[in-house]
């Protein structure tokens, strides 16, 4: 048993449903030809170092796998080179030891498993509570509101008033001014 490691990388204006058809299909393929797939991950939409076939992104994908037979690997790679919709490929052997571990829903079936039924009800407990507590705060929320805007109402009269009188007094010293500059003049 030999292991390999697949990078590609597909155009990136592949729609999500159209994008996992493409893995898919090639992810089978691999599989017709007597590979087990170990490890699979979507890297997601990145800019590339350079244009290829004039696209500035693409999206990686990368899964490695165990093949038997080796003379099979020449057929998966003609898989990608007759894929318009991918712009390049790498296979790579590599050891047992550099595969990855699977995120498959395996583990996260037994964690899910682990956790007992009283943990699951201390959970239930505190969304309830918290819940309450989200229903009360906006009525809090709207009580400091209006207490906020009646006091910003007090301070702009305030403020109001002050500006009218100073206006007052700037008109009343114009006045004077005025007065003052007529009486020079006659």
């Amino acid at each position: 048993m030999v292991f390999y490691e697949t990078t590609y990388i597909l155009h990136s204006a592949l729609q999500e449903g159209r994008l996992n058809d493409i893995v898919n299909i090639i992810e089978k393929k691999a599989e017709s030809l007597g590979a087990k797939i170990l490890f699979s991950d979507n890297w997601g939409r990145k800019k590339l170092s350079y244009l290829i076939e004039k696209e500035k992104y693409g999206t990686y994908l990368f899964f490695q796998y165990k093949i038997e037979d080796i003379s099979k690997l020449a057929e998966l790679s003609s898989e990608f080179e007759h894929n318009p919709n991918v712009l390049r490929y790498l296979n790579i052997k590599i050891e047992e030891s550099e595969i990855k571990e699977p995120k498959t829903k395996e583990i996260v079936e037994t964690k899910k498993s682990e956790t007992s039924k009283e943990e699951t009800t201390k959970v239930v407990k505190k969304a309830s509570e918290n819940e309450s507590k989200v229903k009360e705060e906006p009525k809090e929320v709207a009580e400091k509101s209006k207490e906020e805007s009646e006091e910003n109402k007090e301070v702009t009269e305030a403020v109001a008033e002050e500006v009218k009188e100073k206006s007052e007094e700037v008109t009343e010293e114009e006045n004077q001014k005025e007065h003052t500059s007529e009486e020079e003049n006659k």
